[in-house]
């Protein structure tokens, strides 16, 4: 498939997702499967009208279209995954919808791209902020992770759109590795004149929700199709290594904010960089077999 089919298909998978007055937008989510999305908890708070620390799986309907596509078309979903927001915590603030209907002709599955290297890589974003209903493009760079795990973003182009309250829930498309990256998850907004954002990486969504770890094993078993059987065998391996280490990661980042230790806390920090430099190296294994690619 070529950069642009990607591209497109990113476009057709952005939902806008609607407040229950069935008037008022409040988010983005995103098409990751057949019926299934992938949208912020507090983007569902918002638009069922609840506490926005819920910890219970709402059970309200969601009501959303996909306006790039079939703009007025509503359907309606149902939370299937919850993550409550929960500030400081890795995998918070995810929530997991299924579609209730068929997705309109046309609207595909975002390719989500699991990666450990994000340093300058420009990416695009679509989203609702207020008095923009139809919807806006952003544009930045990517930074690197914050202590939560979340991936700062930058608006470097002025004037322009930037990533502020209205794109939460937004498929982060990153032009290098031509897939999504992340979902954006919050906007800065105590300092003045600061263009920043953030997302939750791909990693940490996959890690957090089974589902979409599946989606991407299918995703990188159709496009081990287009490898040699060497090379599928060696992405096979190389994708479960990843999945391994990114586990490692987050148990041992977790553990990391219940230390207090101070030797504790540095054999711990060690452990994490040890962990990320291998998570680095598979990557770059796995970059070079998609190279070969036809």
């Amino acid at each position: 498939m070529s950069t642009e089919s990607y591209f497109q298909t990113f476009r057709t998978a952005i939902a806008r997702i609607y407040h229950i007055n069935g008037k008022t937008v409040v988010g983005a989510g995103f098409l990751v499967g057949d019926r299934h999305l992938l949208t912020c908890a507090h983007v569902v708070t918002e638009a069922l009208g609840i506490k926005s620390n819920t910890q219970e799986l709402p059970t309200g309907t969601i009501e959303l279209d996909f306006p790039l596509i079939a703009a007025g078309q509503k359907l309606k979903a149902k939370v299937v995954f919850w993550q409550p927001v929960n500030p400081g915590q890795i995998g918070e603030d995810i929530a997991g919808l299924h579609l209730e209907d068929a997705p309109p002709i046309g609207v595909s599955p975002v390719p989500l791209v699991p990666t450990s290297n994000y340093w300058g890589h420009l990416f695009r974003i679509f989203g609702f902020p207020q008095g923009h209903d139809v919807g806006v493009w952003a544009t930045g760079e990517l930074r690197d992770a914050q202590a939560t795990g979340w991936i700062q973003m930058e608006a470097i182009r002025v004037p322009g759109y930037q990533v502020e309250p209205g794109f939460s829930g937004a498929p982060v498309w990153d032009e290098s590795l031509q897939g999504v990256a992340g979902m954006a998850i919050a906007a800065e907004r105590k300092r003045e004149g600061v263009k920043a954002a953030f997302m939750i990486p791909t990693k940490v969504l996959v890690q957090t929700w089974s589902f979409l770890n599946q989606a991407v094993g299918q995703q990188a078993i159709n496009s081990h199709q287009s490898l040699s059987r060497v090379q599928a065998i060696k992405a096979k391996e190389l994708n479960k290594r990843l999945g391994i280490l990114e586990g490692d990661f987050i148990a041992v980042y977790n553990q990391l904010n219940y230390t207090e230790n101070a030797q504790s806390r540095n054999n711990l920090q060690r452990q994490l960089e040890a962990i990320e430099q291998d998570m680095n190296k598979v990557e770059t294994q796995l970059n070079e077999l998609g190279h070969g690619r036809e």
